[in-house]
């Protein structure tokens, strides 16, 4: 199933969440009058994102990039998620990502899978997404332990792409400043990518490892392979402790991942 799962909800859109498990409303988007995808925004909650109409967009993810940037955008503004995807109603269809019609108003749903398999009846499924949505894991337990829940007793770790592999891995190096903290990475063929720590950035590099991770879990619940979710982390705003990818950074293969990690150690 992971093979044929789309690249479903935003991954970029700043501090709006990725994913939700409550209500929200969405909004068309349509490029040259044909309906390519729902921007959407969580009701209650702080998530919002683009998700593509497959039989249209197919493997083209321009569209769903140039949403997230403005969601990113909206984000760094202070908007809400409704008051972020309301706010191009009616501007000027633009080539890469279509438009919103002037007379467009935003429409509830009960989830985010409902608009997912409006959007594309014929499957695959959005899939269940990371485990934390909402700050709550899926039996509404909250991720914050200071609300007084006590302790989680065997929460099992999100599913993410395998950690090892035999063949050349693709690399991006994570900055903070003029220092490294680390190596994205994602196996040339087959489904593994991990983040490796830099050794010569000490615990900042190992801190970093928190966020990455995160963020490549989720591509990988959004059904991502291994070598886009790579690429798309040039698209993540800079983070006070995990650092960036600059937008520009070339993107290199090592024959295989001992060679990385002997990398990152010096």
């Amino acid at each position: 199933m992971k093979e044929s799962s789309p690249m479903s909800t935003s991954s970029l859109s700043g501090n709006y969440d990725k994913w939700t498990r409550l209500p929200v409303v969405y909004l068309p988007v349509t490029q040259g009058g044909t309906l390519i995808g729902y921007l959407w925004a969580s009701q209650s909650g702080n998530a919002a994102g683009f998700e593509r109409r497959l039989s249209v967009a197919g493997d083209n993810l321009t569209c769903l990039f140039a949403w997230e940037r403005r969601l990113s955008e909206a984000s760094d503004e202070g908007l809400a998620p409704a008051a972020a995807i309301e706010r191009w109603i009616g501007q000027p269809e633009e080539p890469e990502y279509g438009g919103i019609a002037a007379d467009a108003t935003p429409t509830a749903a009960p989830s985010l899978a409902a608009i997912w398999n409006d959007l594309n009846p014929d499957g695959p499924p959005l899939g269940p997404g990371p485990m934390v949505q909402d700050g709550m894991f899926p039996d509404g337990t909250p991720a914050d332990r200071a609300q007084g829940w006590g302790p989680l007793v065997s929460a099992p770790p999100p599913p993410t792409y395998a950690t090892e592999t035999d063949t050349p891995v693709q690399f991006l190096p994570v900055v903070k400043g003029d220092a490294t903290l680390g190596y994205l990475w994602a196996a040339s063929t087959g489904d593994a990518a991990d983040y490796l720590p830099a050794a010569a950035a000490g615990d900042g590099g190992r801190v970093a490892a928190g966020l990455w991770r995160m963020r490549l879990g989720d591509a990988y619940g959004a059904g991502l392979p291994a070598t886009e979710a790579l690429r798309q982390v040039r698209t993540y705003p800079p983070d006070s402790l995990a650092g960036s990818v600059d937008s520009n950074a070339e993107l290199r293969t090592a024959p295989d991942l001992a060679t990385l990690r002997d990398r990152a150690q010096h």
